[in-house]
């Protein structure tokens, strides 16, 4: 278990610091400004792409053991290219981008979006290597790319990058979707009972994932409006340090939707549950308050001038945060167990509290009262997980105890052997 758990976690530690990578790159050579822009570009694509995966999404890996793949496989196309097309009909039609970032954004939607359905198959076959390269190859290519069109020609296009990355990621995932096939497909499934599952659970899947990332990113939006882009750059830039502890939860978090998904005991996903919560809240507590106690000085010098209010807003950002690690690892439970309606209702709680909060605070405060809104936001969506997992039996604990800490450690010495001797 912690073998598998530690190795997702190396590959997300990889990509965090190529995306830390661009965030320096972009704040340090375009400023609050620039940096404000492409956070912009990348949340409306990021918006779009959870509607394009609203059939399937992310419920795949729960359906991919279920269902034969190649149903699976046409219904999410099939719905993919209506999205797209409809998305674009209507935001052309209400004129809310220019014609050629409205082209980007819903390309480039698309494109994800069919990565994110192989990658889901691949991981309900809990194939987590090819898995990780699919999701570790979009920052490496994007970070690539931009670096090198600033060295030859001296600019930053991030479209351009996004495009290379998402087709070869995108490429890299059709190879892996061939290699893996299952050689037994389910038969005597309809066309019928498949949408009607694949809707079912990936529009709550996909409503929890839409709630929540407007519940995350709405406020840049009215922040923008209040306040300007270059303070949406310094806020994303304080998000994204932040968020970044939550490399941890979703690191383990990916195995154990990928167990929960094809387990049948609940009472062991229970436990199961319970004991990575505990590891996760540990290990991201000592993450944040790394992150806090580094001096303003520090991010001032690696993002530029404009960033010297970092510090601020991250330690308003911080408890949210924090507390949101355990709705992480505990909606896992429930969307391995097919129940996705609990973490819809949570994000949609979250969402209205950021909206009010947003509404009401960045007026005032600015960028700190779109960290406070966020706090807010993410310690109720928490409080709503935690309140459905206690109603399954669970019991509520923050820390590992003594004798689990010297267990993980135990099995991290032993593991780190193994992996020397072969």
């Amino acid at each position: 278990m912690w073998r598998s758990i530690f190795g997702n976690f190396g590959v997300r530690v990889l990509s965090a610091l190529l995306n830390l990578g661009l965030v320096i790159l972009f704040s340090q050579l375009t400023g609050a400004v620039g940096k404000g822009e492409q956070s912009l570009l990348l949340t409306s694509i990021a918006i779009l792409t959870i509607f394009d995966s609203l059939v399937g999404g992310a419920a795949l890996v729960y359906l991919s053991s279920r269902f034969a793949w190649l149903g699976l496989l046409g219904a999410s196309y099939i719905w993919i290219v209506f999205v797209s097309c409809t998305a674009f009909l209507s935001l052309w039609l209400m004129d809310i981008f220019p014609m050629t970032y409205l082209v980007h954004v819903v390309v480039l939607s698309a494109m994800s979006a069919a990565g994110s359905v192989h990658s889901a198959l691949l991981l309900g076959q809990q194939r987590l290597k090819i898995y990780n390269l699919i999701a570790l190859s979009i920052p490496l290519l994007t970070f690539f790319t931009c670096a090198a069109q600033w060295y030859f020609q001296g600019v930053l296009k991030y479209e351009v990058a996004l495009y290379v990355a998402y087709m070869i990621s995108l490429i890299i995932s059709v190879i892996g979707l061939l290699k893996f096939f299952p050689e037994q497909q389910t038969t005597g499934t309809t066309w019928l009972a498949i949408w009607k599952n694949m809707f079912a659970l990936g529009f709550y899947n996909q409503l929890a994932h839409v709630l929540q990332l407007l519940s995350f990113r709405a406020s840049y939006y009215i922040l923008e409006q209040y306040k300007g882009e270059a303070a949406v750059g310094v806020f994303s830039n304080a998000s994204s340090i932040t968020e970044s502890i939550w490399l941890i939860a979703t690191s383990i978090s990916l195995w154990q939707y990928a167990v929960i998904s094809n387990a049948q005991d609940q009472h062991y996903t229970i436990q199961l549950t319970e004991k990575l919560t505990r590891f996760g809240m540990f290990a991201a507590l000592l993450g944040v308050l790394f992150f806090l106690f580094l001096p303003s000085a520090f991010y001032e010098l690696v993002f530029g001038p404009d960033f010297g209010g970092l510090q601020a807003l991250m330690w308003a950002l911080a408890p949210g945060v924090w507390m949101f690690t355990y709705a992480l690892v505990v909606g896992h439970y429930f969307s391995g167990h097919g129940r996705y309606a609990v973490n819809a209702l949570a994000s949609g709680v979250g969402l209205v509290l950021s909206l009010l909060a947003s509404l009401l605070l960045i007026p005032v405060y600015g960028a700190v009262g779109a960290a406070v809104a966020a706090s807010i936001s993410y310690t109720a969506t928490s409080i709503v997980v935690l309140r459905y997992f206690l109603k399954d039996g669970a019991t509520f604990s923050l820390f590992p105890r003594k004798a689990e800490l010297i267990q993980l450690f135990t099995q991290m010495r032993m593991s780190w052997r193994k992996s020397s001797y072969e």
